[in-house]
């Protein structure tokens, strides 16, 4: 039940090339999906590369392997945590749903009890997506991309000038896939720049692996309601098990009470409440400071 690092943990390693993001949408007293595993990274190896092999972004992987410096080549052998495990939001199970501490998002296929989690990249300090409701109002294969002013300004300042319009094509930062919402200039598109994914690298632009947009883009639909959200700690039953999970606030919003431990003990003091549980206080208090965007069992139901 107690949250625990690297010693009582079952290794569970993986020799696959790509990871499922598809889920089967567990009861709605259930959370859980996916599957935690490590694996033994070669030389050769980059944090973006095994991101993208199981389908993470950059964020992820640092967060559940903070010894790890990116800068450098890993040692052989080195053995890194896959977060490949996640709670659902605590939003209704309808449409997109995208996370933005977390920088995944979840989309629930209408008509069935599938559920699609992806990481994503999202806007910069100052260029953050509005945390709104939202719908999907259209989707175009090989967009064309015509910069706003303040984009364009940008890149002027770092000597680069872009086009009024940029048609279709490899140079095109949208990628061939676009997805626009009512959120008026804001889009879901894939990306040139696979290693932006799970960093605030985009002007709001909520950016995916172009592998992944190729399954989610078919299945969009005009009407498909987007739920964007600012949840850096989120808890939740499994079974007869209490878990949460914490990521690092967004900058903007780092001293929300949301945010903080007394967030994380008022969320699962309401999940707890009423029935007899057993709580894992000290371990609560260590991960939300430790911020791993792992989910970790920290209570457990007990008989009365």
């Amino acid at each position: 039940m107690c949250f625990k690092k690297i010693g009582a943990v079952v290794f569970l390693f993986y020799s696959v090339n790509t990871f499922a993001t598809a889920y089967i949408v567990p009861p709605a007293d259930q959370s859980l999906i996916g599957k935690p595993s490590y694996e033994a990274v070669s030389r050769d190896d980059t944090v973006t590369t095994i991101a993208k092999k199981y389908d993470l972004g950059h964020n992820a992987m640092m967060n559940a392997n903070p010894q790890v410096d990116p800068l450098k080549a890993f040692k052989p052998d080195t053995l890194l945590q896959i977060p490949s495990q996640h709670l659902l939001p605590n939003q209704a199970r309808v449409g997109i749903i995208v996370n933005l501490p977390e920088m995944r998002m979840y989309y629930y296929v209408p008509h069935t009890q599938t559920v699609y989690s992806y990481p994503v990249g999202i806007g910069k300090i100052g260029n953050t997506i509005p945390i709104t409701e939202a719908v999907v109002t259209r989707k175009v294969k090989d967009p064309v991309w015509v910069p706003p002013d303040d984009i364009r300004e940008f890149n002027l300042k770092q000597g680069v000038i872009l086009p009024k319009i940029m048609p279709a094509g490899p140079d095109n930062p949208l990628g061939p896939y676009a997805i626009y919402t009512s959120i008026p200039t804001y889009l879901i598109h894939s990306t040139i720049f696979p290693e932006s994914i799970g960093r605030r690298a985009s002007f709001g632009c909520i950016r995916m692996y172009e592998s992944d947009i190729q399954t989610f883009f078919p299945t969009i639909a005009k009407g498909i309601p987007v739920s964007i959200i600012n949840t850096p700690i989120k808890s939740a039953w499994h079974k007869e098990k209490l878990y949460i999970e914490v990521y690092p606030p967004l900058e903007e919003h780092s001293n929300a009470f949301d945010a903080s431990l007394a967030g994380s003990v008022h969320i699962v003091n309401s999940l707890s409440k009423d029935q007899p549980v057993l709580v894992d206080w000290q371990g609560i208090s260590y991960i939300a400071m430790e911020r791993d965007g792992v989910p970790h069992d920290i209570g457990v139901r007990i008989e009365e």
